[in-house]
């Protein structure tokens, strides 16, 4: 099989991972507010949906899937469960300030669901792989291990750059040390959060 093909999705890829999303959203406020350890278990459950989604494309699932905007609609409605997360948690750290309190830790596990079902419900992902492999394998037969294949690709990539971000995320807490800073990050996360599932319900509704 030739490489090439993989080569310029490598290069496709790069760019989609670098666009900034919820996905890094989401991983630059879990890092910043529970450490590298909850934002690294959070990027791998970001990027093990590209996987899921490279192999239902390269057996034409996806097809169906993107195509039911029931599924944007609940990915709006995921997101925006995140964002009013992100403003109770806000809330909570603020009355902790001024009892003196900690802030309640995440579990990795949580963490990694919450990568996970971020992705997973977003369907442009899935749509970005319909799009780009039939033009990458003109003439060849898709199948479960080349879009597989894909995803893991991207996976990677997605992984090195939000391993990074969840670390520049927690090394930027040292210089966040104001007692309204956690305060401040989980409510500008959560306006991000908010902005990104208000443009994907409004794309839905105005494509039906």
């Amino acid at each position: 099989m030739n490489s090439s093909p993989f080569l310029v999705f490598a290069g496709l890829a790069l760019v989609v991972v670098l666009t900034p999303g919820a996905d890094t959203i989401l991983v630059l406020r879990m890092s910043s507010a529970h450490g590298a350890r909850t934002g690294i278990a959070t990027a791998l459950g970001v990027v093990t949906g590209p996987v899921i989604w490279g192999a239902l494309s390269g057996v034409g699932v996806a097809l169906i899937v993107t195509r039911n905007a029931a599924l944007a609609l609940l990915g709006a409605a995921y997101l925006l469960h995140l964002a009013v997360g992100c403003f109770r948690s806000a809330a909570a750290a603020a009355t902790s300030i001024e009892a003196g309190l900690e802030p309640r830790a995440i579990r990795p596990r949580n963490a990694y669901v919450t990568g996970l079902l971020t992705n997973l419900l977003n369907p442009k992902i899935g749509v970005f792989y319909l799009a780009v492999m039939p033009g990458l394998f003109l003439g060849q037969h898709l199948d479960l291990w080349i879009g597989g294949s894909l995803g893991l690709i991207q996976a990677c990539i997605g992984l090195a750059f939000l391993s990074c971000a969840a670390w520049f995320a927690t090394r930027s807490r040292r210089f966040l040390t104001g007692p309204m800073s956690g305060v401040l990050m989980e409510t500008v996360a959560g306006l991000c959060l908010l902005a990104f599932s208000l443009c994907t319900a409004w794309s839905v509704l105005r494509e039906s």
